[in-house]
């Protein structure tokens, strides 16, 4: 299928039965999606993939940050604030990789399902940055070890 106007030429091209390219002055704009419902929108996927394996990433380091304080006890400097951030850190990481996993799985066909989506991506991006400010807070305060 070609269509033409005098100012921008759109054509819809086929290699296979299972996707098309859109092609518009001869720039591919996007992949469609193929007859099972599947979408390739890579770059959407990798960084999810990558948020998700960030996340994981630092829920580990605040667990073994949060095992680190246990064992030094509350004698530790800034014992109670270390161990409400760092808790909070993991709360939120927890909620932050479920909402990645509900986001990587919508489909976004129509209008209110972008919308819905584009929300979601939004209230994700809110946690990541009061992850990142909690964890700024648990570096400044810091983990002494007491000297003996």
């Amino acid at each position: 299928m070609e269509v033409s106007t005098e100012k921008s030429e759109i054509m819809v091209n086929s290699s296979t039965n299972s996707s098309e390219d859109i092609i518009m002055n001869g720039e591919k704009l996007e992949e469609v999606t193929d007859r099972d419902g599947f979408r390739y929108n890579r770059y959407a996927t990798k960084k999810t993939l990558v948020e998700g394996l960030l996340d994981i990433s630092l829920l580990m380091a605040n667990a073994s940050q949060l095992k680190s304080l246990i064992s030094l006890g509350p004698g530790t400097d800034y014992y109670y604030a270390n161990m409400v951030m760092i808790s909070l850190s993991i709360v939120l990481q927890i909620v932050t990789g479920i909402l990645l996993l509900v986001l990587g799985s919508m489909e976004g066909k129509d209008l209110e399902g972008k919308k819905a989506a584009d929300k979601l991506n939004n209230v994700t991006v809110g946690f990541v940055f009061t992850i990142t400010a909690i964890n700024l807070f648990v570096a400044a305060f810091g983990i002494k070890l007491s000297e003996c």
